[in-house]
């Protein structure tokens, strides 16, 4: 472990407790706030995509459909995933393999926890009753808590891809991707 990786770790461990406290999936389908359209120009901008515009999707029944459309944009996954790769690497030369794989264990499963029943309590709140539809929802979420985890750990900011996703989750959001050149966030 290098400089950095224990104040890293506990940036983890900090963020790993802290999962219960966030609206996960209230503001699904609400209009957009002015600070949410900040974090996903954020969000987009770190992954080289800022001149997408924002959508708004208004219900669940709408964010299955999107969500299931072939026509999805895959150069957001691909740019996410290059990003992804790049801050394991940076993680694991900060923390180690092992320390960090416990670390991204521990935020993944609490999140698993936390987030799928948040996700089901909205879903019945909108009248669905979709259990596969929570799940895709929970799971993306739980995808963006190991990613903001693993940016933590590789000493990435604020201004990061990963941060700027969680964000949107965190205030109870679901960005659902790029699709017809539109960012889509449910």
């Amino acid at each position: 472990m290098v400089a950095g990786g224990n104040e890293a770790l506990g940036r983890i461990e900090a963020f790993q407790r802290s999962l219960g406290r966030y609206p996960w999936f209230a503001a699904a389908g609400a209009p957009l706030a002015p600070g949410e359209y900040l974090d996903v120009h954020t969000y987009l901008a770190s992954l080289d995509l800022d001149r997408a515009p924002v959508a708004a999707v208004g219900r669940w029944a709408d964010a299955k459909r999107l969500a299931h459309a072939p026509e999805w944009d895959r150069r957001w996954w691909d740019r996410e995933e290059m990003r992804r790769q790049d801050a394991i690497a940076a993680a694991e030369a900060r923390c180690g393999h092992g320390l960090l794989m416990t670390q991204l264990s521990g935020v993944t499963l609490t999140a698993a926890d936390v987030v799928h029943d948040a996700a089901a309590r909205a879903a019945q709140r909108a009248g669905c009753a979709d259990r596969g539809l929570v799940r895709a929802a929970a799971g993306a979420a739980v995808q963006a808590c190991y990613l903001a985890a693993l940016a933590m750990a590789a000493g990435e900011g604020e201004d990061h891809a990963f941060a700027a996703k969680l964000r949107l989750f965190s205030a109870g959001r679901w960005p659902l991707g790029l699709l017809g050149g539109r960012f889509l966030l449910f």
